[in-house]
């Protein structure tokens, strides 16, 4: 039986409706969140979390290592130091292993080496302390292979308007692994612990009881290899598939010559790299003033929660006002006081102040990292995110090598005194003040932002047609000429049924591309 005039317009109408469905229609991509995103970023965090927790785990008993095990206090802190270094030793061959396999292999990549890493720890007791040391040199190769991936998961699976309050969280938790690295040992394993002659082979039991506990954690990691993925079948963006990939070395050379991101790396490195070197020197820095192991890793631990509860907040304010600079300026001014009046603070020898000044400093300074990120990647794009996190990072960890070995020099050490803190807290409220300079005379730079606007404006007019499309062939009579209430108020063209079928070529791309873009015209 022939077919109808209504039934070829119905089917006509379904089938524009398909290709729309299936991003055809117009050349366009339908963008969609997938619900398998949160265990693609539950994967994410969990791996973050349990790699993070090693890198101080030797830091907050130092005193009590340096007995048990007959080393240095040096070598103590090279457990620490030597998980920072790995980040710039190997950033770029992880970043290019992202842009070119994928984030999920990289983080497969960084889970493996994780489990190695704890699985060598477990042998110091057996023949020496080096094996601990070998063992973080492993956790610290897998740093970045974790960590450059952040920016390339939240925008291969969230939406634009999602990606700041993401890599909040990473950051939230990469902070919050600090902190039960620095609790961990000192108030779970080692609380009730004093080293004499007698007892030291309990303090042995107890660090190797620590070292199994953090590799059967490490264990739980497995699954991630096989629940990790690089992308969904749809896109939330079109960054998630973007074809400005640049080469390897191309990408090194227009990050290097890029002065607005030279100069939020510098801020970025001297703010947070040296706060994690100056980390590793606050045991000695606060004993002088009658603070034990366990005031310090509690006044640590409030310094990272601060960080964590504003993180949202703060993210927020960026998503609403874009305003990196101004909101980076305020948070940075209000974080230098703060660590001016440490050192007074410390003079009260009281718990208490100490914790509260910790919790406003961490409040104010720690949600500077996803900004910062963020402010890194609006500079460089086109470049892929990867390298802008893996060379911030990388920066930051070299010069917390560079301040810890300086800081703990300033310090004295278990020798320090009340003089020697001061001088270290001098040093670092200069280091600060350098960093906030250099801030000063960083650009509001905002391409992605711009070309977002730019997709999200022509998406707009894109979809008003395929409407006016499916509206034409339904009921030709009701299709009117009329303004868009947007960015585009202008008359857009009309076709009614008779007119679509009898001129099949409205169904071409490039035809409709050119009637978009006439339109616009």
């Amino acid at each position: 039986m022939q077919k109808t005039y209504n039934k070829v317009q119905i089917e006509e109408c379904n089938q524009v409706e398909k290709e729309t469905k299936s991003s055809t229609l117009l050349g366009s991509k339908i963008y969609s969140q997938h619900t398998y995103r949160w265990i693609i970023l539950t994967c994410y965090l969990v791996v973050v979390f349990i790699n993070g927790i090693s890198y101080q785990t030797f830091i907050p008993n130092a005193k009590q290592f340096v007995q048990l095990y007959n080393v240095d206090e040096q070598i103590i802190t090279l457990t620490g130091t030597i998980y920072l270094i790995m980040q710039p030793v190997f950033t770029f061959f992880a970043s290019s292993v992202i842009v070119k396999k994928g984030f999920a292999v990289s983080m497969s990549v960084g889970v493996i080496l994780t489990i190695i890493g704890y699985g060598i720890r477990l042998l110091i007791n057996k023949y020496s302390f080096i094996f601990a040391i070998l063992g973080q040199l492993f956790l610290g190769i897998s740093r970045p292979f974790i960590l450059n991936g952040q920016t390339t998961m939240a925008q291969n699976w969230f939406f634009p308007s999602n990606r700041m309050a993401v890599l909040a969280a990473c950051n939230a938790f990469q902070t919050f692994s600090m902190v039960i690295s620095v609790l961990w040992p000192a108030n779970w394993i080692f609380k009730d612990y004093s080293y004499n002659d007698q007892n030291k082979q309990e303090g042995l039991d107890l660090s190797i009881q620590l070292q199994y506990q953090q590799f059967f954690l490490s264990l739980t990691l497995i699954p991630v290899v096989f629940l990790i993925k690089n992308n969904p079948k749809t896109p939330p963006s079109g960054f998630a598939n973007s074809d400005h990939d640049v080469g390897f070395y191309d990408s090194i050379r227009k990050l290097l010559k890029n002065k607005n991101f030279i100069l939020i790396l510098c801020t970025f490195s001297l703010y947070f790299g040296t706060l994690k070197g100056f980390g590793l020197s606050v045991p000695y820095l606060m004993s002088p003033f009658g603070f034990v192991d366990t005031d310090y890793s509690i006044a640590s631990s409030l310094l990272i929660i601060g960080g964590f509860l504003s993180a949202g907040f703060v993210s927020k304010l960026v998503l609403k006002f874009k305003k990196y600079k101004a909101i980076g300026i305020v948070l940075f001014i209000i974080s230098l006081v703060l660590t001016l009046l440490t050192y007074p603070i410390l003079m009260i020898e009281l718990l208490i102040p100490l914790c509260i000044q910790q919790f406003l400093l961490g409040f104010f300074l720690i949600p500077m990292v996803p900004v910062l990120i963020e402010y890194s990647c609006e500079s460089i794009y086109p470049l892929n995110g990867s390298f802008s996190v893996g060379v911030m990072v990388s920066g930051a960890t070299t010069t917390a090598m560079l301040s810890s070995i300086l800081l703990t020099y300033t310090s004295k050490g278990k020798d320090s005194d009340k003089t020697s803190a001061l001088v270290t807290y001098i040093i670092l409220c200069c280091i600060y003040l350098i960093g906030f300079i250099l801030f000063l005379f960083t650009k509001e730079i905002l391409n992605r932002s711009k070309e977002v606007e730019q997709r999200a404006s022509s998406k707009q007019s894109v979809f008003y047609c395929q409407q006016q499309l499916k509206t034409s062939m339904i009921n030709p009579d009701a299709v009117q000429n009329e303004q868009i209430v947007g960015d585009y108020p202008t008359e857009h063209p009309i076709l009614d049924s008779h007119q679509f079928i009898q001129h099949p070529e409205v169904l071409n791309p490039d035809f409709l591309e050119q009637m978009q873009n006439d339109e616009q015209t």
